[in-house]
């Protein structure tokens, strides 16, 4: 979907900003393939220093007691006292998890183990994901006075899935959708574009919610300050009702602060988009519901992704938690479709919540996958009648910011 010149400085620039991104991408793939195991792995963890014997393991990796076959052959003498008890076969030692000794399979290993019974629910769990973020965008528009059928909101998310997943560096499966339902409302095409941010907007907050309650309730296990999530859960629970309120905005003079800020007719068309479902509680409720079933199909996806790798040790508020920070980063357009930065976050959050950093990764490459096959489910859509963009809307599309 090429851009025609007449685009202005904005389009112009945007190769650059593409380029940068791919220049950003593979320097995240590069470091990721440093870090990543790609060797069975024998770590031996001292109040001083964590020691790490590369390998290969025996038998089943998953149990509580291992062979493990040295690949360097070290001495005798510079292994750790525990695991020298019995007396090694060679350059084998057997060892039983503790709380410092563990170990962790390559990746080779995990991708070769995984149970894929497992990929095939993962999937069927992320394809009732969309169909409930579909539900929720079909209330919104419903809400936002543009009613469309669920059927043509499913079609036009499918697409969006294809744009935004399988085309990345476009721009973007939300912005296509947005042009998409203009076409059919052309007497609110404001209103309807707009309620693709909200929808947007809803799964995020709904996201974040629930990392943050998850990481509320694990106790001490969190490995990082909590206060910045409790200032946050109780500036949502005040703030989003004040916002809201007639009376709050009324008091504070919101319209004629807004009126004051840069790029202030954009927020005021903003602001409308947003406030119009509060005038709706019913259909907002539904949307809202189906945003906690999208994210509960999600959050079970990777729980039993976690457990066709292998995973035991990580409960389902932990997988929350790893879902909820991985999700989010991969929002941030740091990279095409966060490729890489999603990856190395499931991995070191699902190592710093007790688990391997092998299966955290593997984890977020076969969810990746779920979402590439759902994303190539949509393009069907584009193929079947209206699913094809005219020009006057690629021609929009191309002029977007």
């Amino acid at each position: 979907m090429s851009a025609p010149d007449s685009a202005g400085p904005a389009k112009r620039s945007r190769p650059w900003l593409t380029v940068l991104k791919l220049v950003l991408a593979v320097a995240v793939v590069a470091l990721v393939v440093r870090v990543v195991p790609w060797r069975d792995e024998l770590r031996h963890k001292s109040d001083t220093e964590t020691r790490v014997y590369h390998g290969v393991i025996e038998g089943e990796w998953k149990a509580e007691r291992v062979r493990f076959r040295l690949e360097a052959g070290p001495e005798r003498a510079a292994l750790p006292a525990e695991w020298t008890g019995a007396e090694p076969q060679g350059d084998v030692i057997e060892v039983e998890r503790s709380a410092t000794t563990t170990w962790q399979p390559g990746m080779p290993r995990v991708f070769h183990d995984v149970e894929s019974s497992g990929l095939v629910i993962a999937l069927g769990l992320a394809t009732l994901g969309v169909l409930a973020t579909a539900a929720r965008w079909w209330r919104l528009l419903g809400a936002a006075g543009c009613p469309s059928s669920l059927y043509d909101a499913t079609r036009l998310s499918f697409i969006g899935f294809f744009f935004n997943i399988v085309v990345p560096g476009l721009t973007g499966g939300d912005l296509v959708k947005a042009v998409m339902i203009a076409r059919s409302h052309p007497e609110r095409r404001a209103a309807a574009a707009m309620s693709v941010l909200v929808d947007r907007l809803i799964g995020v907050l709904v996201l974040a919610s629930m990392g943050a309650i998850a990481i509320v309730l694990q106790d001490d296990k969190f490995p990082y300050p909590r206060a910045p999530i409790y200032l946050g859960l109780a500036a949502a629970a005040l703030g989003i009702p004040a916002y809201l309120s007639t009376t709050v905005r009324r008091a504070i003079g919101f319209d004629r602060l807004v009126e004051r800020l840069p790029g202030s007719k954009l927020i005021r068309k903003i602001d409308e988009a947003v406030t119009v479902y509060s005038r709706s509680p019913r259909e907002f409720g539904l949307a809202l519901l189906f945003s906690i079933v999208n994210q509960s199909c999600v959050m079970a996806a990777l729980v039993v992704l976690g457990r066709s790798f292998g995973d035991t040790t990580l409960r389902l508020v932990d997988y929350v938690v790893v879902g909820a920070v991985g999700n989010l980063a991969s929002a941030v357009p740091l990279t095409p479709g966060g490729v890489g930065v999603t990856e190395m976050l499931y991995g070191q959050m699902t190592a710093a919540l007790g688990g391997t950093f092998s299966v955290g990764f593997a984890v977020s490459i076969a969810w990746r996958l779920c979402m590439i096959g759902i994303g190539l489910a949509g393009g069907l859509f584009v193929l079947a009648p209206g699913g094809r963009m005219s020009e006057a809307e690629r021609a929009e599309l191309s002029k977007s910011p």
